[in-house]
């Protein structure tokens, strides 16, 4: 398992973690968006933008269904591994 969780987040937040890792039910605000710049590119344009409130609204063998922007969202771990969030 990944365990980047030495970086710090915004000011007075705590560490940056892949989406991957949250918990049902948890909250974070992205921090980054990793990875090719068509990868990117896409996850921008879905709502996953620095400073977007995201919200883990079920997992299932490493998939998570997120809320963000007020849309409702599937993303399979390996697309999750790429947003860095630090939790709220």
């Amino acid at each position: 398992m990944d365990t980047e969780k030495t970086s710090q987040g915004p000011a007075n937040s705590g560490p940056v973690l892949p989406l991957a890792m949250l918990g049902e039910g948890e909250t974070a605000l992205i921090v980054t968006v990793k990875g090719a710049s068509d990868l990117r590119q896409h996850l921008f344009t879905l709502g996953f933008v620095e400073g977007a409130e995201v919200k883990v609204i079920s997992r299932v063998n490493g998939d998570v269904i997120v809320s963000v922007k007020g849309a409702r969202l599937g993303l399979n771990r390996q697309m999750s591994s790429h947003i860095m969030v630090s939790p709220l």
